[in-house]
Parts: C-alpha cells; sequence; structure tokens
C-alpha cells in the first residue's frame, strides 16, 4: 500500500528540511525557526503537484529562491 497524498506531502516536507539542515549548515533548531518564520512547510504543500515529479535537490533551490525573495539569503 502507497502513501496517500497526506503522507507524501509530509514525507517531501521532512527530506526537504533534512536537505535544507545539510546545505545550510544548520541546527535543527536554526533550520526549524527559518520554516516557520517563513511557512515553508505550508509553501511546500502549496507547490507539491510540482515538487513530488522533481528532485529534492531542483525543490530545495525553489525553496531558496523564495527566501531571497522574502528577503531572507541562505
Amino acid at each position: 500500500m502507497g502513501l496517500n497524498k497526506r503522507d507524501d506531502i509530509f514525507m517531501l516536507q521532512v527530506r526537504l528540511f533534512r536537505l535544507a539542515q545539510l546545505k545550510w549548515d544548520k541546527s535543527a533548531e536554526e533550520c526549524e525557526q527559518i520554516f516557520k518564520k517563513y511557512g515553508l512547510n505550508e509553501y511546500i504543500e502549496t507547490c507539491y503537484e510540482e515538487y513530488h515529479v522533481q528532485w529534492d535537490e531542483a525543490n530545495l533551490a525553489d525553496l531558496e529562491h523564495y527566501l531571497k525573495v522574502k528577503g531572507l539569503s541562505i
């Protein structure tokens, strides 16, 4: 039995959080603050239809662009 959409979104959020944490060299707490402040989990959910067919690195690049537009340079 495969994942339902909600579970798939959650797994995507977890993978992107961990990838961001590693690439940005941030602690889990620092990364969580960024995700919360800029609504990244909600943004990931909004972009699900595009994100679930792309590589995580491409999705992280999109998140970084989103943050740059919001005024945060990583």
